[in-house]
């Protein structure tokens, strides 16, 4: 498996397109995909917002994978280099918007090991594509969260890493992950919050 993994790097592959068609590559760094890759383990449930070379690594590592995408193009360059680099793996593509996707399907386990947020970058869907998840995530298990230091991303990355229920574990060049240490009291709302403690 793992020289799979350094092919994918050494490959390098364009799945992505910019709107004229030109082929693009906005893929994580390759410390990012080493790191996630080590995260994994085969079994595990996980779910991505966004596809692309993590889609790859998913599929490598054996996971019951959830891929949410609108974007037939970028899925069908995935399939294709799977399918020429032999890689089987249990991925579930949904094509749809996540801010729907993850309301409405029936398609995401109740229970997820790891979520990785690298879908649609404008403000709110990182926010978004966190809150419909982490009551899924479980108690130790993982998030991660590219281009942490966009600012429609790094709003989420910061209030993270300043709340008692996740840890920062790791940055691996613009991509942040977090370990989930339990579950927020909400009890009273917004004060259970440490974001806002200065105000109560």
């Amino acid at each position: 498996m793992v020289h799979l993994l350094d092919r994918l790097i050494a490959d390098n592959p364009d799945f992505h397109h910019l709107p004229d068609g030109t082929p693009a590559n906005w893929a994580v760094s390759e410390a990012a995909l080493r790191f996630l890759y080590r995260c994994l383990a085969p079994g595990m449930s996980t779910l991505e917002t966004g596809a692309g070379q993590t889609t790859i690594i998913f599929a490598l590592s054996g996971t019951h994978h959830v891929c949410i995408t609108p974007q037939h193009e970028h899925t069908a360059r995935v399939r294709a280099y799977l399918a020429r680099q032999r890689i089987t793996g249990t991925v579930t593509f949904i094509h749809e918007s996540s801010d729907s996707a993850l309301v409405q399907s029936r398609l995401i386990p109740e229970v997820l090991d790891l979520v990785f947020i690298d879908g649609a970058h404008r403000f709110p869907f990182p926010c978004l594509d966190w809150h419909y998840t982490e009551r899924r995530l479980r108690v130790g298990g993982i998030v991660g969260v590219d281009d942490c230091r966009m600012p429609s991303v790094k709003i989420l990355h910061d209030f993270l890493c300043g709340e008692d229920e996740w840890e920062l574990i790791e940055i691996a060049g613009q991509t942040s992950f977090f370990k989930k240490l339990g579950i927020a009291d909400v009890t009273f709302d917004c004060r259970g919050q440490r974001i806002n403690q200065p105000l109560y």
